[in-house]
């Protein structure tokens, strides 16, 4: 299915994300990408070798939303303490980090964050190296960029937003024990940073010899939902529904 409303939703994206990636819409990115279906993620799934029971989906509605707050109440609360207006810049770039469509999370075994590499920073777009800076060159992976190095996202927050496909409730306590957990997120539309993305991350897990239990979140629709309007939102409503 592919929606006029999508297509324009999409092109706007690439014109605002401010990731310079995002631009490069000829260079493994999808100008014009489809509305998943499970089965298509499932299938999509299935050609990266990502297990069922890690294969998880991000909710269309919730998640944009609640990051919102989150850093809203964040930037709200270092505005009235009148902490460092640079501080503050730096928030307002983290936010827009954090709402990138391809991304690399790994967590202590208490859920917390301890690094983060979004879409935006691997230039040039070819040949999409993830090793930023060499962040994946020693373990834990860390990069020098500020943005990069504020964590205000939980493990426990992100899971809470996701579910199985078909709607199967995920449950964050029923993950297995282990001393970290990487959460990759990836779709359909940013196809080769997806790809480059998984190949990574896998290959960084096996060569550092650590208990790591990799998490894969779809984002495609909740990625496009976040783009439309109400009218579209109706509109994308009836179109599923038909």
């Amino acid at each position: 299915m592919k929606l006029p409303i999508i297509i324009f939703s999409f092109l706007f994206i690439l014109l605002n994300t401010g990731c310079g990636v995002a631009y490069r819409v000829l260079l493994g990115i999808d100008a014009s990408p489809d509305w998943n279906t499970d089965e298509q993620i499932a299938k999509q799934a299935k050609a990266y070798n990502i297990p069922p029971e890690y294969n998880l989906v991000l909710d269309t509605s919730t998640y944009r939303r609640a990051l919102n707050n989150l850093y809203s109440d964040t930037l709200n609360h270092t505005t009235i303490t009148n902490l460092d207006s640079s501080y503050f810049k730096l928030l307002k770039k983290a936010r827009n980090d954090d709402r990138q469509p391809t991304q690399f999370r790994l967590f202590n075994q208490y859920g917390i964050e301890i690094f983060k590499m979004v879409n935006c920073y691997v230039d040039p777009p070819i040949p999409m190296n993830w090793n930023v800076d060499g962040c994946f060159d020693a373990f834990p992976p860390k990069t020098s960029h500020e943005t990069l190095n504020i964590h205000l996202i939980q493990l426990d927050f992100l899971l809470s937003h996701t579910a199985y496909l078909h709607k199967q409730t995920f449950n964050y306590s029923s993950l297995p024990k282990a001393d970290y957990y990487g959460v990759i997120i990836w779709n359909d539309f940013f196809k080769r940073p997806s790809r480059k993305l998984i190949k990574t991350v896998r290959e960084y897990v096996k060569k550092t010899d650590q208990s790591i239990t990799l998490i894969y979140i779809n984002n495609q629709n909740q990625f496009l939902w976040s783009m439309l309007d109400k009218e579209e939102k109706e509109k994308m409503k009836k179109e599923l529904q038909d």
